[in-house]
């Protein structure tokens, strides 16, 4: 193979594709992806056996077909220390080589025949769907996903579509997130996909197809797809855990409320950073402590109804929500010490409603 490409153009790629690759594997084939060259356009491919992701890309000028399999990441840190603006690729005799201003390096190629088998797109469901709105509803929900392994489904995000709205919802068991947005689309599917997936989507494009069977689910881009399994289900009845009609409503403004959650998380014991939160007309009080560091306590202004409230949580993963929460002022409900809170957005936008649910941790 040979051809010659931009150099950005080619760390991007490679960016999207090594993404896939297993941090550890007993199978050293997988730290390899193919670059293959083929009627003037260059692949790249990548898996990790679970999820596999193609990017192509149409090269200009002069180019020889081939393919080449080498390490993938090895390729893309050269390709990040390279200053020239544009690498020429060539193979022989099972290594590739990188020219690119005065810099000359090859890896060694492995037997194209190594590389696992290339999943087939999956023939069931198949649909559209716009690709702004899933990054924003999976970015807004993915980071209360499970690093637990031994819950396999909780690992994912649980993604649903029908014809008037799709929801994404992510939970560990400590907080939960929800998102639900109203419109109108192409087709109706219920799905966990692995968070994995948020770094190997292409940006840049409007709609991406989805291709579905029992057992794998499929992404197909102008110049991208990615075929991944399925999680295997049930995911948990979040519509049963996030509870409806709490008795005490705080409103707080969202600046304020962060500003003095990163000042109370600096004295928050390193174990389950815990922040404890009093609720009392019109005021809010934030108190951390850590016998080895020190103690803080400070008081914020709020809208507050209902009776006197002391409950705990986890700074960290407020902060993480309030993060996430794109608006002026933030409402948080609450029923007792024991029960999870809610914080939720004031300011919605008419299609979208957002909920995140955050289990409380026990005061002395």
């Amino acid at each position: 193979m040979r051809c010659e490409i931009d150099r950005g153009i080619f760390a991007e790629l490679l960016a999207g594709v090594t993404n896939a690759l297993p941090s550890k594997s007993a199978y050293p084939v997988l730290n390899n992806i193919t670059l293959e060259v083929n009627n003037g356009k260059l692949a790249l491919a990548g898996t990790d056996l679970d999820t596999y992701v193609r990017r192509t890309f149409s090269l200009e000028g002069q180019s020889e077909d081939g393919t080449v399999v080498v390490l993938g990441r090895k390729l893309a840190e050269i390709v990040r220390e390279i200053s020239a603006p544009t690498i020429k690729l060539s193979s022989k005799e099972r290594s590739l080589s990188l020219e690119a201003g005065k810099t000359n390096a090859s890896l060694v190629s492995l037997d194209p025949s190594e590389f696992p088998e290339v999943p087939k797109l999956p023939e069931g469901v198949t649909m559209e769907f716009p690709l702004a709105t899933w990054f924003e509803l999976f970015e807004t929900v993915s980071f209360a996903a499970s690093k637990d392994e031994s819950r396999p489904a909780m690992t994912g995000v649980n993604w649903e579509v029908s014809k008037t709205e799709t929801r994404m919802v992510g939970t560990d068991g400590h907080r939960l997130g929800y998102v639900c947005r109203k419109g109108k689309f192409a087709g109706k599917l219920k799905v966990i996909v692995s968070t994995k997936l948020f770094p190997l989507f292409p940006r840049g494009e409007e709609t991406f197809a989805v291709h579905m069977d029992p057992a794998k689910i499929g992404f197909v881009f102008q110049n991208a797809t990615i075929i991944t399994r399925q999680i295997e289900g049930p995911y948990p009845d979040y519509e049963r855990v996030i509870p409806k009609g709490y008795p005490a409503r705080a409103l707080v403004e969202h600046d304020v409320f962060s500003a003095a959650l990163r000042r109370a998380a600096v004295f928050a014991h390193p174990v389950g950073r815990l922040v404890a939160l009093e609720f009392t007309k019109n005021k809010l009080g934030l108190k951390a402590e850590t016998p080895d560091v020190g103690r803080s306590e400070e008081e914020v202004e709020c809208s507050y109804a209902g009776e006197q409230i002391r409950i705990g949580f986890n700074a960290s993963y407020m902060l993480e929500i309030l993060r996430r929460l794109q608006s002026d002022k933030v409402a948080v409900e609450l029923s007792n010490p024991l029960s999870a809170g809610l914080f939720k957005p004031v300011e919605e936008k008419p299609d979208t409603e957002q909920t995140f649910l955050l289990m409380p941790i026990r005061l002395d």
